[in-house]
């Protein structure tokens, strides 16, 4: 009987062990993908709104909202280089 219990307290063990480890996955995703979206409101979308209203002034085509257009996908790559989507183990 004890060589059962030992064999069930082991199996516990390992899926308990298996358990943690996805929860660490799980949290590491999880402020990743928290950094990543605090990075874009700070550095990205006031400027996303800059070439929105560039467009909208300006026209699609304008000087004004190519130049609005490259500053926001610039500060876009910088937090997706900064913050890149995490996929664990």
């Amino acid at each position: 009987m004890k060589k059962v219990d030992n064999q069930r307290a082991q199996t516990l063990a390992e899926e308990a062990l298996k358990l943690m480890q996805e929860a660490k996955v799980l949290q590491q995703q999880a402020q990743c993908q928290a950094a990543r979206i605090l990075g874009y409101q700070q550095q990205s979308d006031g400027l996303a709104f800059k070439y929105l209203a560039a467009k909208a002034e300006h026209g699609e085509h304008s000087q004004q909202a190519f130049e609005a257009k490259q500053a926001w996908l610039h500060a876009r790559k910088s937090v997706q280089a900064r913050y890149p989507k995490f996929h664990g183990k």
